[in-house]
């Protein structure tokens, strides 16, 4: 739920009227190339988006995402949603790692529901998201590499800081379709908590962009 803003900057008060989405983003490059083209949209939205430099540590990343938050937020009168983009990221050969692993995504999505921010998750990496606009699949995808051999089948010679956006954005229908899909699935399955490293393969970054067009 978007949470309402009232503080007072320096200077002056800045009426704000429009809604505030502030994205922080794991990922360096990635996904932030790729949400930057959202602030094209023709639509009474303002989008901020932040990269965590601490990289892959989800209590770096709410850390930062409350600091983005601080100054953004500050001297509007505005409505905000904070989103935490993240992956899974898991070794799924090692037990040891994949118990760790879902440890800390249950600390991460205390903490972020602690604060009231939503997370977009991606098992096993944000390129998944990137795949469902040109199929549907449930087939287990253990890593980035073995993600990147798929997707290359539809965006040649993809490499990772790619920007794809012109290639995916007459296809956001389908993924977003097979995104809902693959969640019923899931849930299907037995799957209550999806926030889990065995939801393989798995985003919600549908629910992001849903709440940029919607």
């Amino acid at each position: 739920m978007a949470k309402p803003i009232r503080e007072i900057s320096r200077k002056s008060k800045k009426r704000t009227t429009y809604p505030v989405v502030i994205i922080v983003c794991e990922g360096k490059k990635t996904e932030p190339i790729y949400f930057q083209h959202f602030k094209k949209r023709n639509k009474p939205i303002r989008i901020e988006i932040a990269v965590n430099a601490a990289g892959k540590d989800y209590h770096a990343l709410i850390n930062e995402a409350v600091r983005v938050r601080n100054k953004y937020i500050a001297g509007t009168e505005s409505t905000y949603t904070v989103w935490c983009v993240s992956d899974v990221d898991v070794d799924y050969k090692t037990s040891d790692n994949q118990f760790e692993r879902n440890a800390q995504l249950k600390r991460y999505y205390k903490e972020a529901s602690e604060h009231g921010f939503r997370i977009a998750l991606s098992n096993p990496c944000f390129e998944i998201w990137f795949l469902l606009h040109f199929t549907y699949t449930t087939v287990q995808i253990p890593n980035y590499d073995a993600l990147k051999k798929i997707l290359s089948k539809y965006l040649i010679n993809y490499e990772k800081n790619s920007d794809a956006y012109d290639l995916l954005e007459g296809k956001l229908e389908d993924a977003m379709s097979n995104a809902k899909r693959l969640k019923e699935y899931h849930e299907r399955q037995g799957k209550v908590d999806l926030v889990d490293g065995t939801v393989n393969p798995y985003t919600n970054v549908w629910e992001l962009v849903d709440s940029i067009y919607d």
